[in-house]
């Protein structure tokens, strides 16, 4: 019988469905298609607070994101809104995949854990609130390394936590930036398609690479093993 594996989420797009925080963004800015331009605001500001050392949390730097679209757009930001964002992103459905797929890995022997650049109380009430809270074995926020993926200390502080060496884990992710910080230093990638989620860094991307967590999945199970850097 072969050694488990330890397969290490990402959260917020690879796990749950980013598209709970439209309705918020159609109020506060007048259109759900300025999601992505949000999004890409937020890690903006998660990867100048790390060349800064200005840590904060994940939530604060999604309202700061919000406000800042608001001010481009001439648009006054009821303070309320900001509690909306912090709710909704809290609130965000599992793609339909997650569950059935999470269950088939822990049937098969594989660990479970996740690491998300959000806080410690927002990853543990999304995880309840999506339903899927009780199929990780150790859940990691970046709070604990004072650093956002993709930048090192995260992925390391995975690793001890979990009592593992690099080389026996794996990184599931729908972002290629979280998947180029695990391979710095030294865990596995695979690589979730999502629509609208290209990988788009000048490195390869991993062997595995699937539309959906089921098929990353099923890709790990026929393997056995972490797939290579």
């Amino acid at each position: 019988m072969r050694t488990p594996t330890i397969i290490i989420f990402d959260v917020n797009e690879t796990l749950l469905d980013l598209a709970g925080v439209r309705s918020v963004l159609v109020e506060t800015l007048g259109s759900a298609d300025r999601l992505a331009e949000w999004f890409l605001r937020l890690l903006h500001g998660s990867l100048v607070a790390n060349e800064t050392d200005r840590f904060r949390s994940f939530e604060s730097i999604s309202v700061e994101a919000l406000n800042a679209m608001a001010h481009r757009f001439g648009l006054e930001l009821d303070p309320s809104r900001a509690d909306e964002m912090v709710a909704a992103f809290r609130s965000l459905p599992a793609h339909p995949d997650v569950p059935v797929a999470l269950d088939r890995l822990r049937q098969h022997g594989f660990r479970l854990a996740v690491l998300s650049n959000g806080s410690s109380v927002g990853i543990a009430m999304q995880l309840e609130n999506a339903g899927i809270a009780d199929r990780f074995d150790l859940v990691v926020s970046v709070e604990e390394a004072q650093r956002f993926k993709p930048d090192p200390a995260p992925y390391r502080v995975a690793l001890e936590r979990l009592g593992v060496p690099s080389g026996e884990a794996v990184m599931v992710a729908a972002h290629d930036w979280d998947i180029i910080g695990a391979r710095n230093v030294g865990i596995g990638g695979a690589f979730v398609s999502r629509p609208g989620s290209v990988w788009s860094v000048p490195d390869p991307p991993p062997t595995i690479v699937g539309d959906d967590i089921m098929s990353i999945a099923e890709q790990l199970i026929e393997t056995g093993l972490p797939p290579g850097q």
